[in-house]
């Protein structure tokens, strides 16, 4: 399997979980609307959603160098870390594991600041 099949295959499935978690929050988790949980829940739904098309977009982008893929494996370890992370705050509390959460947020970071640079250096070199 190529890289780009394996980070739409990734992309796909944070779509899926994503859709699919937002619609188990609406109906089956016993969160309370406007608590800090739905915020947290809400918050890592709308993170997972987002980056999960960004990595879908990035996948058919790989070919461009460096950069993009260290994007992309920045990025889809960055919202495993990230949202799993929320989502584990979210059902359990806080845990052992709470410090991924900000790991996660700092590579999503890193993952956005790859494109910039080779947004930069395709700018550069096409003068």
């Amino acid at each position: 399997m190529n890289k780009s099949s394996l980070f739409l295959i990734v992309a796909a499935v944070y779509g899926l979980t994503a859709v699919a978690f937002g619609a188990l929050g609406q109906h089956l988790f016993s969160i309370e609307t406007g608590s800090h949980q739905a915020q947290l829940f809400q918050h890592a739904y709308t993170y997972q959603l987002i980056h999960a098309l960004l990595l879908f977009w990035i996948a058919t982008q790989l070919d461009e160098g460096f950069w993009v893929r260290a994007a992309a494996y920045a990025i889809g370890l960055g919202v495993l870390l990230f949202c799993g992370g929320l989502y584990i705050l979210v059902f359990i509390g806080k845990t052992s594991f709470s410090w991924i959460t900000p790991v996660g947020g700092s590579l999503i970071i890193l993952g956005w600041l790859n494109l910039v640079i080779h947004g930069f250096k395709k700018l550069k070199s096409h003068g």
